[in-house]
């Protein structure tokens, strides 16, 4: 298998290798026996630091969105804004492949004005959110290396497009614009790459009202077949968040998961089972850091009760979750160890998906808030911004991290 990918890659040759729909979680070869058992709460630790393809000395890794591995293509998609390029690596070998062209806006003066931001693979196109209210469509089929853009998709607003995910049954990629008042999300179909819908989140249809905390991020999640959108404040109550459970052929909010209170529910990774970890990112320094402590929920997908409330880790923007090893992983950059603390103490959280308990907390850096995982190998890649001691001598890098017995279990 890992032949077989690497080959595809190289190449990319094989057009209806995109055509393929992407990995659902049960696709993905688990590991099991008494070893994985015997030692899955083993701690983590970095093995490598990659360097990102468009920066140098002369031009510091210092500013990104989302880090993201397709399982299919076994390929690491970065939206470095320090570059204005999704950066691309070889997931299984850690070599730069290529990045798109350097056209997104880059640095601005704050996020909602920078990109690109988030990123998803949908079929052979790679799609990215960039300022303002853009959406950028690349072909992979033509090219990995140096993929063309063959769509610039206005959604309409006056922020960034952000957070997305992709659909691979109905061929829909939905885009959130959280930046927005009120907050709104776009459905866009991959096969004629327009849009398709647009659902504004103003408190009516059974929409949240997000005209306080926008939206966090969205997800699609393969069991229920619905898209969720996580809700940082419903209305003007601070306290209240949720999640929000879209139909993705319609575009109706059929459900909305409250109870989900003193969190900022930021984002989102569909876990085994039934389970959804939901993270919480009140930002630092938090509204009140006594009510806003560290939290991290694990609900039910389906009913939206409420399986886990975790306080050894928060502060997360991003969250991952490996089937290989069962684990979530969460690049908690605004983790807080104490009420008085006057600076952020960012980690990288592990927490046990099957029993919805902490393991640790690993240092990692100033902004790590994005976290993502290759169930192929079990590494977890965080990209970390200049300088670090975990990058080494490298202006800014993406830090790999697996298990301190991974040489037991592959």
């Amino acid at each position: 298998m890992r032949k077989l990918l690497v080959a595809l890659v190289g190449t990319v040759a094989a057009s209806c290798f995109f055509c393929q729909p992407a990995l659902s979680q049960t696709d993905i070869p688990l590991q099991g026996g008494s070893e994985w058992n015997h030692n899955r709460n083993s701690p983590i630790a970095p093995i490598a630091a990659i360097g990102v393809p468009g920066t140098s000395e002369a031009n510091p890794f210092v500013n990104f969105d989302q880090a993201r591995v397709d399982p299919r293509l076994q390929l690491l998609f970065i939206s470095s804004r320090s570059s204005k390029a999704v950066a691309i690596i070889d997931a299984l070998t850690h070599k730069e492949v290529g990045e798109t062209p350097a056209i997104f806006a880059g640095v601005g003066i704050d996020s909602p004005h920078s990109g690109p931001d988030g990123n998803v693979v949908a079929g052979r196109y790679l799609f990215a959110g960039d300022y303002p209210s853009l959406v950028r469509v690349f072909d992979l089929g033509v090219s990995v290396s140096s993929p063309t853009e063959v769509a610039e998709i206005s959604t309409g607003g006056a922020y960034r497009a952000d957070e997305m995910d992709y659909d691979p049954e109905h061929q829909v990629v939905i885009v959130s614009n959280g930046d927005s008042t009120p907050a709104f999300v776009t459905l866009i179909s991959t096969t004629t790459l327009k849009i398709v819908k647009q659902v504004v989140f103003d408190g009516t249809n059974g929409t949240p009202d997000t005209s306080q905390g926008g939206i966090g991020s969205v997800m699609y999640n393969s069991r229920t077949r619905k898209f969720f959108i996580s809700i940082p404040e419903v209305g003007s109550d601070v306290t209240a968040g949720a999640v929000a459970v879209m139909e993705p052929t319609t575009g109706e909010v059929t459900q909305v998961f409250s109870g989900l209170d003193n969190c900022m529910p930021s984002g989102m990774a569909q876990g085994p089972g039934e389970n959804v970890l939901v993270t919480c990112d009140p930002g630092f320094p938090a509204p009140d850091p006594v009510q806003f402590a560290p939290r991290t929920y694990v609900i039910n997908g389906r009913t939206g009760a409420i399986l886990a409330n975790l306080t050894q880790v928060g502060g997360v923007d991003y969250g991952a979750y490996n089937p290989a090893d069962h684990k979530y992983y969460l690049g908690a950059r605004d983790y807080f160890t104490s009420p008085s603390a006057t600076i952020a103490s960012p980690v990288l959280g592990v927490i046990d998906a099957d029993t919805n308990e902490w393991i640790e907390n690993f240092p990692t850096g100033t902004d790590a808030h994005s976290v993502t995982v290759n169930p192929f190998n079990n590494q977890i890649f965080v990209p970390i911004e200049d300088p670090n001691s975990l990058c080494g001598t490298l202006p800014g890098c993406v830090a790999v991290f697996t298990d301190a017995h991974q040489g037991e279990r592959w």
